[in-house]
């Protein structure tokens, strides 16, 4: 056992950059430039439809990012939501756009899309996203209207 650890551990140490000497946010920031993973502490939280009534509640100034079509977000939407089409083909690029070092909410229709979206937001390093489990279909379970403009 205490072999299999340290070559696990060899096999680390020798894998590493040896130019990696040097300021660490600068290493990053490197890294950010060439890839859109970054892969840092971040948090995904997949909530039901109260609990992200109430993070919606206490965090007023949190984005709020619908993941479906126009033609589905014009049928009613949650209040201060900012739809992003997930069938453009440009997408990514969106998502990538945004500032990582803030929290976001997500939500789709049935759950699936934001999930999927939330974990590829937060292997970017975005740093919190709160993801609605279900989705809008579940969103009466809360007690909550839509906004439809």
């Amino acid at each position: 056992m205490r072999f299999l650890t340290l070559f696990i551990f060899l096999a680390i140490v020798s894998c590493q950059n040896p130019s990696s000497t040097g300021d660490a946010a600068a290493n990053t920031a490197d890294t950010s430039k060439t890839s859109p993973y970054v892969f840092t502490d971040t948090v995904l939280i997949s909530i039901y439809p109260k609990d992200f009534v109430a993070v919606l509640k206490e965090k007023r100034n949190i984005p709020i990012i619908d993941l479906r079509t126009p033609k589905e977000f014009a049928t009613g939407h949650i209040w201060r939501a900012t739809n992003i089409n997930p069938m453009e083909p440009n997408f990514m690029d969106q998502i990538i756009r945004l500032g990582r070092d803030q929290e976001y909410a997500v939500y789709c229709q049935f759950g699936e899309i934001s999930f999927r979206v939330a974990e590829d937001m937060k292997r970017m390093g975005f740093r919190r996203i709160y993801h609605l489990k279900t989705g809008l279909n579940n969103w009466n379970e809360a007690g909550q209207a839509l906004q439809l403009k």
